[in-house]
């Protein structure tokens, strides 16, 4: 069976938990470690939505989960990275 694609979940999620919140555009990549197998996430989005706490928010993806997310403000953008791994 073919798991949904976290990055596409992951947009869905952070445009539902902050309304406004614009996705201008968007990459991931594979990572994985010794255990775990996943992918890292960029997103640049127009400056919205006050994102304090993100560190802290639960995501639900089908399949995965977001171990890791942070962002940075830069002028009108908001710069969001974020580390899912699939689930076992």
């Amino acid at each position: 069976m073919r798991r949904a694609d976290p990055h596409r979940a992951l947009i869905r999620a952070l445009v539902a938990r902050y309304p406004g919140l614009l996705v201008l555009a968007g990459t991931s990549e594979p990572w994985a470690s010794i255990t775990y197998t996943g992918a890292r996430h960029m997103f640049t989005c127009s400056a919205g939505p006050d994102l304090a706490g993100i560190e802290e928010a639960e995501f639900a993806l089908p399949g995965h989960i977001v171990a890791d997310i942070g962002f940075e403000r830069n002028g009108d953008r908001l710069m969001i990275e974020a580390l899912t791994i699939e689930e076992a």
